[in-house]
């Protein structure tokens, strides 16, 4: 059997991996205190998912990790387009809703993954790479009906090496009404957002509803059109001018490049590459530029949302 019981995540190696650099400032040290204090009143008072919660605000402010959801409804090739980003295809794709369950991508040494039950108090489970489909998604885990209440993919991305994780959340709009909740309810623990939008369908009013929401809670939102190899440049600057509009009304204020790429051309390393340098240079810079600022935002949301 491959699947070894952790008793805490102070056990795994991976969890370690921050360099001294990415620890916390004073000011996240007293945050993560206060999380951790959080965690023991709630448990005392038997709310076991506001402790595993608090719990697990406090380990990545302590090791210097924030959180990019990546965003949008569902079939706009969210999962591919971070597959991509990391170079490698750990996360499930399908011509079908695939994601089911909020997915963690995050760094370290070799590829590896774990997953962890809703009814395991904050315990993981080491599982192999290839069975992450198992957990979560829509076709073997259909509605989260394994009940996994987290899920985390280890890979050796030099992009994620500084502290950035990325999120693979379920599509919204989709037949099954549980993924768009699973997304919605994972909000509060976003730190910034990359949105994948499309020009065929282009921006719809779902994406828009939850792209405002997101807003409401972090300022740093970068946008991508993936599948641009799919639409003529005529049909992606109609939707790239559409989307632009409806963005900028919606938000009342000016939403940046949006920037064009095709994650199947970076997967089979074909095409021009389109504007994906731009885009991995974006999010550099959200490392290098906002990394710092957007732990101890992390850590203030996670206490004032749990009080």
């Amino acid at each position: 059997d491959e699947r070894v019981e952790l008793r805490s995540t102070s056990t795994l190696p991976l969890a370690s991996v921050a360099s001294e650099e990415q620890q916390g400032s004073p000011e996240d040290s007293r945050g993560e205190s206060a999380l951790l204090r959080l965690a023991e009143l709630a448990e005392e008072f038997d709310a076991e998912q506001v402790a595993a919660d608090a719990r697990s605000v406090a380990e990545r402010v302590s090791e210097g990790r924030f959180y990019v959801a990546c965003i949008g409804q569902f079939k706009r090739g969210k999962s591919s387009v971070l597959n991509a980003l990391v170079s490698e295809s750990v996360l499930p794709t399908g011509v079908v809703p695939v994601t089911t369950v909020p997915t963690i991508v995050r760094y370290g040494p070799h590829a590896a993954a774990r997953v962890r039950f809703e009814a395991a108090a904050g315990r993981w489970t080491d599982i192999p790479v290839r069975t992450v489909d198992e957990y979560v998604s829509e076709e073997k885990n259909p509605e989260n009906a394994k009940h996994v209440a987290g899920l985390e993919i280890f890979v050796p991305s030099p992009l994620l090496a500084a502290g950035m994780c990325f999120v693979d959340t379920p599509g919204l709009g989709s037949v099954f009404t549980g993924n768009t909740a699973a997304t919605q309810a994972f909000i509060p623990h976003i730190d910034a957002a990359l949105v994948v939008i499309g020009a065929d369908p282009p921006l719809a009013g779902e994406e828009l509803v939850l792209v405002e929401a997101v807003a409401q809670r972090v300022q740093d939102l970068i946008f991508t059109v993936n599948k641009a190899d799919r639409t003529t440049d005529a049909e992606r600057a109609a939707a790239v001018a559409f989307a632009r509009k409806q963005l900028e009304k919606r938000l009342q204020h000016s939403v940046g490049p949006l920037f064009e790429v095709s994650a199947a051309e970076q997967l089979g390393h074909r095409g021009t590459g389109r504007d994906w340098d731009k885009l991995v240079a974006a999010l550099k810079h959200l490392v290098e530029g906002s990394g710092r600022r957007l732990i101890p935002a992390a850590c203030e949301r996670g206490v004032e949302d749990r009080k």
